[in-house]
């Protein structure tokens, strides 16, 4: 009978010690690095109206800003989930935020002179920044996916759950700095700035040669070394895997992201609130949806996967109804509330879903997943924000209802078999 020497045992306990170490602090720098996209993205939302008054243009034209910002997503989350197989995360988080800094700081210093700056450079700006949100996005996501393998369903949702709190933290900083300076939007970029200098340094908690593919995830959740996958799936056959994943989330995802943005602006629109009020009045939205998100992460072990994106679309609808019928700021807070709250999970269950299918390369997958996502967002964005602006609330809301509709009846294909289940 064969006894491990002392020594042996000692070093199993010091490698699972480093392990555990490597875990906290790998999802630590994950966490600070997506909060980085998660400022900059919701951070337009309090913002647009008061840079349509500060650069003395329509809230409709400022709005381009998010939808270019969106578009400039779209490259970064495509290529972004493949560097993070090729190269790990501490590379690719770092140079994702740098292009992140450079766009809000850019911007940030050309409303220093407003009306000597044309405005088709701050487009270009936010679409450069974009392409850092995009990386930053679909590589965490990807990261997270691999680390967490054994419960990657609860894992991308409590994940996610970063999305909201984030936007909550946000709403509450921009709506006392619009307060305290006179809805001057600088000092919002300003603070968003300080941040991802704080997010760059975690970046040294992640080993500077950590790559994906030596990471697996067994029941206890500590990272192991493992071999390298000899073979990559093929993009063709990861496309036609993932087909009915993608075009249910072309339904959702843009939904769900403009009513983030535009949730101050609709506010500000429909009930004739302030900036900065609007700003407040979002925080109960993204507040609620972060503790619905927190629920989701733990009733999609009950309930699956598939039931878990079914219950979304139809708390989300009953909360474009309320919208319909909501005839004061409190009503319509509730109702705006209740969509976030039915949409809130639906984007990580989805990419949970997808992930299961493909089995490997995360990060490809969660890039694929996140440019299907970047595409609705660049079309709902744009098109909720014209509707709301000429059209008006009501059409912008009908505009919803059908797109979360349809993803219900697509989702339906997703619904798992006795063979999966």
């Amino acid at each position: 009978m064969n006894v491990p020497s002392p020594s042996i045992e000692t070093d199993t306990l010091t490698r699972a010690r480093r392990q555990r170490v490597l875990l906290i602090t790998t999802t630590l720098a994950a966490s600070l690095i997506f909060w980085v996209f998660v400022f900059a993205d919701s951070g337009w939302g309090p913002l647009l109206t008061p840079l349509a008054v500060h650069l003395h243009i329509s809230l409709a034209t400022t709005g381009l800003l998010y939808v270019v910002w969106s578009t400039g997503y779209l490259p970064g989350a495509l290529l972004g989930g493949t560097m993070l197989d090729r190269y790990g995360p501490r590379p690719v988080f770092f140079a994702a935020a740098l292009l992140v800094m450079l766009g809000l700081s850019s911007i940030a210093l050309a409303l220093l002179v407003p009306q000597g700056v044309p405005f088709v450079f701050l487009l270009a700006i936010a679409g450069i920044a974009g392409i850092g949100g995009g990386v930053i996005d679909a590589s965490s996501n990807g990261l997270i996916s691999s680390l967490f393998a054994s419960k990657r369903g609860t894992a991308l949702n409590l994940f996610n759950l970063l999305y909201p709190l984030g936007g909550v933290l946000l709403s509450l900083v921009d709506a006392e700095l619009l307060t305290l300076f006179h809805n001057d939007p600088r000092p919002s970029f300003l603070f968003t700035l300080g941040f991802i200098v704080i997010a760059l340094l975690s970046l040294l908690g992640i080993p500077r040669g950590f790559q994906l593919r030596h990471v697996t995830s067994p029941a206890n959740g500590i990272p192991q070394q493992a071999e390298p996958e000899k073979s990559r799936t093929p993009l063709m056959h990861l496309l036609v895997l993932l087909a009915p994943v993608i075009m249910a989330m072309m339904f959702t995802s843009g939904i769900s992201s403009s009513v983030r943005a535009w949730t101050p602006a609709y506010i500000h629109v429909t009930y004739g609130q302030s900036a900065a009020v609007a700003a407040e009045l979002s925080c109960i939205v993204w507040l609620l949806s972060a503790i619905s998100r927190l629920g989701a992460a733990a009733l999609i072990i009950r309930i699956g996967a598939w039931r878990m994106v079914m219950l979304g679309i139809l708390v989300s609808l009953a909360g474009f109804l309320a919208m319909w019928f909501s005839t004061d700021i409190r009503s319509g807070t509730f109702a705006i509330a209740l969509a976030s709250i039915g949409l809130s999970p639906i984007f990580a269950t989805f990419l949970s879903i997808g992930s299961e299918l493909a089995k490997k390369s995360p990060g490809t997958v969660s890039g694929i997943l996140l440019f299907t996502s970047g595409l609705s967002t660049v079309f709902c964005g744009w098109f909720f924000g014209l509707l709301l602006n000429t059209a008006g609330p009501r059409w912008a809301v009908i505009f919803c209802m059908i797109f979360v509709l349809l993803a219900g009846i697509l989702a339906l294909r997703l619904r798992p078999t006795p063979a999966r289940a």
